[in-house]
């Protein structure tokens, strides 16, 4: 992977092409049953609690929610940020039939927890057992990715990248058809790991988020900007950190001690050094977003 010291910017070079990237994904996560983060046990108090944190900052009307919820999110920062990243700070609808599209979306998880919060949802998934999964839960999902996605322009209110944009080709192409798939006036938000994070300092060719060879292109939070800016969007605007720095740490441990990253047994040195850094890493990225180890950010078309 290289980088540009002009923009920051990194990317794969060699890389697979688009017919040879499959082969780096038989046994990603997408597979799994889907599940929407919301609905089904409202009646847990953490999902009540949870419920009234959104009615609170979002603008939602859930029956059975929690009022006291928003105050106990208000003095906790981790469980804030995974209920904001939950629902990706997606706000109540400002109009019927309100419309997102999920771009990589996967088993179709996010389609269920945009439905369950009032918005119509469709999903664009190139990988065909996921869209077959999505679809068998009765989702609208369709087979395809950026930037040649077939789909009408003026049409979504929200689109959303979920660790995407990193695993994207052409980014460039790919920015100019998320502009044109929105409505005037509506948001893309996408999340990708961060090159400005401490994980990455601390690993470096171990880092996490690098992954090799899925990960095409990785940017900082200005970099990002700059291309999206230079596809027309306004409005850039970083997000609170996510608080992903022990996922990070802990899988990055365990790569450079030359383990699967995915054991579920902590690897060596993780209690007893490791996890401390990264709750560190944690409480910085909470203070500075940009130094988290993902970052998310939003984005408006014009008009």
């Amino acid at each position: 992977m290289w980088r540009c010291l002009g923009c920051e910017a990194a990317y794969l070079d060699p890389r697979p092409n688009e017919h040879s990237i499959g082969r780096a994904y038989q046994n990603y996560y997408t597979h799994a049953r889907p599940e929407s983060a919301i609905s089904g046990q409202r009646r847990r108090v953490k999902v009540r609690r949870q419920l009234g944190y959104y009615n609170a900052h979002y603008g939602y009307d859930f029956s059975g929610a929690w009022p006291l919820g928003k105050l106990i999110f208000k003095f906790d920062r981790a469980k804030a940020s995974r209920a904001d990243y939950a629902i990706r700070h997606l706000p109540a609808p400002a109009r019927e039939g309100a419309l997102v599209l999920d771009v990589g979306c996967g088993n179709g998880s996010f389609l269920m927890t945009a439905r369950d919060l009032g918005y119509a949802a469709v999903g664009l998934e190139p990988d065909e057992d996921a869209v077959s999964r999505g679809r068998a839960a009765g989702l609208d999902v369709r087979a395809g990715l950026l930037p040649h996605t077939g789909l009408p322009e003026n049409t979504f209110d929200y689109i959303f990248l979920n660790h995407v944009f990193e695993h994207l080709h052409r980014p460039r192409e790919a920015a100019a058809e998320i502009l044109r798939l929105l409505r005037p006036g509506g948001r893309v938000w996408l999340s990708q790991p961060n090159l400005h994070a401490a994980g990455l300092a601390l690993f470096g060719e171990f880092w996490r988020g690098l992954e090799a060879p899925r990960h095409l292109c990785l940017y900082t939070y200005d970099s990002l900007s700059r291309v999206l800016r230079e596809a027309g969007f306004v409005d850039m605007k970083m997000l609170a950190a996510e608080g992903t720095a022990e996922s990070y740490f802990r899988q990055s441990l365990a790569m450079r001690l030359g383990l699967n990253p995915q054991q579920e047994d902590s690897p060596p040195g993780w209690e007893t050094g490791v996890k401390k850094q990264a709750r560190a890493a944690n409480e910085g990225g909470f203070r500075a977003p940009e130094t988290g180890e993902s970052f998310a950010l939003t984005a408006r078309r014009p008009g």
